[in-house]
């Protein structure tokens, strides 16, 4: 392959594979570089940055952040998620606002439990959810996972569309950072900030080209425009839009395990090619 792949989950939050399994999934298939971007955590990245030494790949140290979502998107399901490249792990600022994070996201998996219980009357508990997360990160796709082993549901799409997705049955919101804070706290930890799959914005074009623009102004570096689920006219918009941003791109797959996503593949950025090497260049020059 020989590309990059730099959007990737592991067992530190919702992935399957553990930071060194992925770390060795990325050497088999011939990757140059891959980004071990985690939500909320750089709870994996020492792991990952080990097995990258022993293997020859390059792995950058990331994290992905989720963000108040834009107003006026789309039926109200918008996100904005910020990927943080080359962050440090153990930037103390970083990690300190994560925990309250993390907080924040157990207190709402809690809520999740009642509605579940009460209202749906499922026999559910949050030390099912816990067991099937293996680390600090307990997030809705260990629910969806719960929720598919006892046959309450088919599928984790069927769980995200009818339960745990927003207005689901069982959804429940939580406080999430702002994009400026978001932004603040890579650049604290000496990463470059990217927006993650700018399709979940979930806005018109022209309003989705204003509000990245904003982000820009805010001091977003970069545009995640090569994303495993863009068509080839997702990608021309979003190279088109940097360009007259003067922004530089990245591009990742998003890969969580075939178990968690089953038609994402690691490496499989642009259809079934991972994303230039090149693309680091551009990354690196946007560090502060």
């Amino acid at each position: 392959m020989h590309g990059i792949d730099l959007h990737a989950h592991t067992t530190a939050s919702d992935g399957q594979h553990s930071p060194a399994e992925l770390v060795r999934m990325a050497a088999e298939i011939g990757l140059a570089a891959l980004a071990v971007t985690d939500h909320d955590t750089t709870a994996g990245l020492h792991e990952a940055l080990a097995a990258g030494r022993a293997c020859g790949v390059e792995v950058v140290p990331g994290i992905e952040l989720s963000a108040e979502p834009p107003k006026g998107a789309q039926g109200g399901r918008g996100q904005c998620h910020i990927l943080g490249l080359f962050v440090d792990p153990d930037n103390a600022a970083l990690l300190d606002r994560l925990r309250n994070v993390i907080e924040q996201r157990n207190s709402r998996n809690a809520r999740i439990i009642e509605r579940m219980r009460s209202e749906l009357h499922w026999d559910v508990t949050l030390e099912e959810v816990e067991a099937a997360a293996g680390g600090d990160v307990v997030a809705r796709p260990h629910f969806a996972r719960v929720l598919v082993e006892k046959g309450l549901v088919c599928s984790v799409k069927e769980a995200f569309d009818v339960y745990l997705g927003k207005g689901g049955k069982a959804y429940m919101d939580r406080d999430r950072l702002t994009a400026e804070e978001a932004v603040r706290l890579i650049h604290g930890a000496g990463g470059a900030a990217s927006l993650a799959h700018p399709n979940n914005l979930r806005l018109a074009e022209p309003d989705a080209d204003a509000y990245i623009s904003s982000l820009k102004d805010l001091g977003m570096d970069a545009i995640e425009a090569r994303y495993n689920l863009h068509t080839a006219a997702d990608t021309a918009r979003y190279l088109a839009l940097a360009r007259r941003l003067e922004m530089p791109t990245s591009g990742g797959s998003d890969f969580h395990g075939l178990a968690v996503k089953p038609a994402v593949r690691l490496g499989h950025v642009e259809g079934d090619r991972p994303a230039p090497a090149e693309l680091l260049d551009g990354l690196r020059a946007a560090l502060r």
